[in-house]
């Protein structure tokens, strides 16, 4: 298995890096980070996860052993390959597709060349329980704080954060009532502004059907 690879950047393509390892001329793709960090003729090493399939084998690049994990999650996902989940890492931040899943809000993963909805449900809801256990700490902060099974901020800061704080009290996990406050909220008319009651039994009834 190749963990890393360390050698002189050939050049950095659109979606790959070129890197000459030993007089091996190999091509990776890449994330993000590792094409904004690479630069033609000069030293680099990155973590690696080499893929063999029907087609051939492949290359991927990652900037840490963090990037590398994940990427190993979100290919464990049906209908996700190696190529579909490099574009993931090249389109989004590790925390955002962390908070995205912890969250279930698929819609946070718009934007990726490929992935389409059904595919972003199926990532939110394959890998929520592994991304909880082992991720949760890169979550980005979002409407109700950090969702990484932390107590969210005192009652009092806005309606919304007393009712999550009222369903995590409940039993439901920190990225379960924020969700369904979210989607409740979404469903009302513009202009809307529920009471702290109306807002934890419409978060209720959400759940209940869930």
């Amino acid at each position: 298995m190749i963990r890393s690879l360390r050698g002189t950047v050939l050049s950095v393509g659109g979606d790959a890096i070129c890197l000459d390892v030993a007089g091996f001329g190999l091509e990776l793709y890449a994330t993000k980070s590792v094409l904004a960090s690479a630069r033609p003729n000069e030293p680099f090493s990155c973590f690696a996860w080499l893929q063999i399939a029907e087609s051939g084998a492949t290359l991927y690049a990652f900037s840490d052993e963090t990037e590398r994990a994940l990427f190993v999650e979100l290919t464990s996902v049906k209908t996700l390959g190696g190529k579909l989940s490099i574009a993931v890492l090249r389109v989004i931040d590790p925390s955002v597709i962390v908070s995205a899943i912890l969250d279930q809000d698929p819609t946070r993963l718009g934007g990726v060349p490929g992935l389409g909805a059904k595919r972003a449900e199926r990532i939110c809801f394959e890998l929520k329980s592994k991304i909880q256990k082992h991720f949760a700490h890169l979550a980005t902060s979002g409407d109700f704080g950090e969702f990484s099974g932390q107590v969210p901020p005192a009652p009092g800061d806005s309606p919304q954060t007393f009712v999550v704080l009222a369903l995590t009290g409940l039993g439901f996990s920190n990225a379960e009532a924020a969700y369904a406050v979210r989607t409740y909220c979404a469903q009302l008319p513009e202009g809307t502004v529920p009471s702290e009651e109306e807002t934890l039994k419409g978060a209720l009834r959400y759940l209940r059907k869930q």
